[in-house]
């Protein structure tokens, strides 16, 4: 078991799951190395690419301490393979990072104002689709008690955001368990937040944009329909493991109809998704 003490010479590790990620998670990285200023370490988890995405960074190895890469044998999806590679991690935080993100310099002073900010929290950085618009990156977490804390304005409401830049103290990791391993890939984001509400982490909002291609990766790997369903798979086991089943059989038939008036286009296939997967999965 490697030893993932926290040594003072590295204030973040930045953890990278890969699974054929191509030229995407060459891209990432040499944006890190281009861009970071801080006392940090990279860490690639391989899930077992059948890609050249590993080989091409076994090129650009500046120093052993600088970019790690770990070979898995298996795909274990994106939450297991994350918490795997938080065993070799050395960092006080954690910066869990898609494949399919460009960094910049920028986000130097935030992790500087951020180190410097010591409590075990959690912290979210910004999304930009590459034309550099600003995505939607805040949700609430659709709970019926969070919904109605939502609608009658509480201070108290429980929100995730997407799972592509996240940066956690490790002692707040180590609080909350790390990584649900429920979920092979999708949901794991909404669980890992619901989480840290459970647990009085707070959670804040850096001010520096990243670059997120969205996407990039996954329609390589599936479908339309199959990645529908896997996403359908991993938001009623999300209900399922907090024994709220009766509360995914109201809420999404809800969401649906909400994609029927704001994305008409993706409706048709996620009402097929949810009918022919209802009594299935």
């Amino acid at each position: 078991m490697p030893d993932n003490r926290h040594s003072p010479e590295i204030d973040v590790s930045i953890i990278l799951v890969n699974y054929n990620s191509g030229e995407l998670l060459k891209n990432c990285i040499e944006s890190l190395q281009s861009n970071l200023e801080i006392k940090s370490e990279i860490i690639v988890y391989d899930n077992a690419s059948s890609d050249t995405s590993i080989s091409i960074l076994e090129g650009m190895l500046q120093e052993p301490a600088e970019l790690k890469i770990i070979r898995g044998k298996e795909n274990l999806g994106f939450a297991k393979a994350n918490h795997a590679a938080v065993q070799y991690a050395k960092g006080k935080y954690y910066h869990f990072l898609n494949p399919d993100m460009l960094i910049n310099r920028a986000l130097n002073a935030d992790y500087r104002a951020m180190i410097a900010h010591t409590a075990p929290e959690i912290w979210v950085t910004r999304l930009t689709d590459a034309d550099g618009i600003l995505q939607k990156n805040k949700h609430v977490i659709a709970r019926l008690g969070n919904i109605i804390r939502f609608l009658l304005r509480s201070e108290n409401v429980a929100y995730w955001n997407i799972g592509a830049s996240i940066i956690i103290h490790r002692d707040a990791y180590q609080r909350m368990g790390g990584w649900p391993a429920d979920y092979f890939m999708y949901a794991e984001d909404i669980d890992f937040f619901w989480t840290a509400y459970k647990h009085n982490i707070p959670v804040n909002y850096l001010s520096t944009s990243l670059i997120h291609i969205g996407k990039g990766i996954t329609h390589k790997i599936w479908n339309d329909e199959q990645r529908a369903t896997i996403i359908e798979k991993s938001f009623r086991t999300f209900y399922r493991k907090y024994h709220a089943g009766w509360e995914y059989l109201i809420i999404r038939p809800v969401q649906l109809g909400y994609m029927l008036f704001n994305e008409p286009s993706s409706f048709p296939l996620y009402a097929k998704v949810f009918f022919k997967n209802l009594f299935k999965i």
